[in-house]
């Protein structure tokens, strides 16, 4: 994953990552979320367990707190 966080003086703003996966000659590249459904699946049961949801926004997934 490839996280995105962004932060201002009072803290984080916003969270979120992206897939990625390593082709043959290792190089990382960007996946599509259509192409992740089991995965992400299998991370939002786990994450609500821990008060987290996650919200798919194209093809990155938001990460909301319960705060």
């Amino acid at each position: 994953m490839m996280a995105r966080v962004e932060a201002d003086r009072s803290g984080v703003a916003a969270a979120g990552f992206q897939f990625v996966r390593h082709n043959d000659g290792n190089e990382t590249y960007l996946c599509r979320l259509a192409d992740e459904t089991a995965e992400l699946a299998h991370l939002t049961r786990y994450s609500s367990q821990f008060g987290a949801r996650l919200t798919a926004e194209g093809d990155e997934v938001r990460i909301e707190l319960k705060g």
